[in-house]
C-alpha cells in the first residue's frame, strides 16, 4: 500500500530538513570528527549485521510447511535480503519487499504458501519485537537515568501495542483475508470472484501454517527477537568505536528507545532524518553526547545501504538467471 506521491515527497522533504537541522544544531564538524574516529571500524558495524540477517532468515523459515526443510537456507537468506532491500529503498510502506520474497522462493513454494508464510512471519516478527521491547523496558530501562514519565509512557505504549498485535494474531488464525473480502461485499464494494477465492485459499494456507499449534509461531517469534538484539550488538560496537563506555545496558536502552521512535514514524521514506533523530533522542535521554548519537545514526544508515545493495544484487542475479525461470516452470507451486 503506497501513500499518494505528493505525501511521499512531502515526508521525504521533511526528513531531509530534519536531518539537516540535526547536523546543523549538533555541529557538522563534531559529527564528522566522530565518524573519522570510527574510521575503518565501520566495517565492524556492517559485518555484525550478519547475526541479525541469519536470525531473521531462520525465523521466517520456521513459518514454512515442515519447518522449511525443502527450501535451501541460502535461498531463504537471498530472498530475505532482497525483500529487505526493496522495503528499504522504495516507498511501499514495507509491503513491496514481501512480494519479492514470495517470487524468489517460487521454485520451492507455491505463491499461496509463500504469501501465507510472509503474512505469518510479519506477525511473528512483531511478537518478537514486543518481547525485545519488554525485556528492555522492564529489565534494563528502570536502571537508566530516564525521567519516570518517559518510562511510564513507553510502558503504556507497549501494552497498547501488545493488545493490538494479540488481536491481529487471533484474527489471522481465524481467517482475516476471507473475512475482509466478505465485509467488502457487504459494504457493496465489488471484488472479482477470483480475488475472493484467492484470499480464501490464503486463509487456508495460513491456518495450515498454524497446524502444529503455537510452537512454530513462538519459535519464529523467538528467533526474530534474537534478530532484534542485533541492533544491540551494533550499538555496543558503535559505543566502543566512538570512545564511549560500552555497556550492554546502554546498548539495549539505546535500541529500545530508537526502535520505539522508529515504529511511530515508520511511514517516512527511508526513515530519512527520523532514524538519526531516534538515536539522538536516545542518547539525549540517557545523558550521552547527542552528536555521537547522530554519528551512530549515520553509521547505521551506511550499514543499511550496504546490505540493501547486496539485496538488490541478489535480486538482479535471480531475475537474470534463465535457469531459475526454467526451474520454476518445471516445479510450479511446490509446497513441501
Amino acid at each position: 500500500m503506497r501513500l499518494p506521491a505528493w505525501i511521499e515527497r512531502l515526508l521525504l522533504f521533511t526528513g531531509i530538513v530534519l536531518l539537516g537541522t540535526l547536523v546543523y544544531a549538533l555541529d557538522a564538524s563534531t559529527v564528522l570528527a566522530d565518524l573519522r574516529q570510527v574510521g575503518v571500524g565501520v566495517v565492524l558495524i556492517v559485518a555484525q549485521e550478519v547475526f541479525a540477517i541469519t536470525a531473521n532468515a531462520t525465523a521466517w523459515r520456521l513459518t514454512f510447511p515442515a519447518g522449511g526443510r525443502g527450501v535451501p537456507f541460502r535461498s531463504v537468506l537471498a530472498a530475505r535480503l532482497a525483500g529487505d532491500a526493496v522495503n528499504y529503498l522504495t516507498p511501499t510502506a514495507t509491503v513491496g519487499g514481501e512480494f519479492v520474497r514470495v517470487r524468489m522462493l517460487l521454485p520451492y513454494l507455491s505463491a499461496s504458501v509463500g504469501t501465507a508464510s510472509v503474512a505469518v512471519a510479519r506477525l511473528s516478527q512483531t511478537v518478537g519485537l514486543i518481547g525485545f521491547l519488554g525485556i528492555g523496558l522492564w529489565a534494563v530501562l528502570p536502571d537508566m537515568p530516564l525521567a519516570p514519565d518517559v518510562l511510564r509512557r513507553l510502558e503504556l505504549g507497549l501494552l497498547a501495542f501488545t493488545l493490538l498485535v494479540g488481536i491481529a494474531v487471533v484474527v489471522q488464525r481465524r481467517g482475516m483475508f476471507g473475512a475482509a473480502s466478505r465485509l467488502a461485499a457487504r459494504l457493496g464494494i465489488p471484488l472479482p470472484e477470483s480475488l475472493h477465492e484467492g484470499l480464501t485459499r490464503l486463509d487456508g494456507q495460513i491456518r495450515h501454517a498454524y497446524r502444529d499449534g503455537a510452537s512454530p509461531f513462538l519459535l519464529s517469534a523467538a528467533c526474530f527477537g534474537v534478530g532484534w538484539f542485533g541492533g544491540v550488538l551494533e550499538n555496543y560496537v558503535a559505543l566502543w568505536l566512538l570512545g564511549l563506555p560500552a555497556s550492554l545496558e546502554h546498548a539495549i536502552a539505546i535500541e529500545v528507545i530508537s526502535v520505539a521512535f522508529d515504529t511511530l514514524v515508520f511511514f517516512v521514506p527511508l526513515g530519512l532524518g527520523t532514524q538519526e533523530a531516534g538515536k539522538v533522542l536516545a542518547f539525549s535521554l540517557l545523558g550521552l553526547p547527542p552528536a555521537k548519537g547522530l554519528a551512530l545514526g549515520l553509521l547505521s544508515r551506511i550499514r543499511q545501504l550496504f546490505w540493501a545493495l547486496v539485496g538488490l544484487a541478489l535480486l538482479a542475479r535471480r531475475h537474470l538467471r534463465p535457469s531459475d525461470a526454467r526451474e520454476s516452470a518445471e516445479r510450479p507451486g511446490r509446497s513441501t
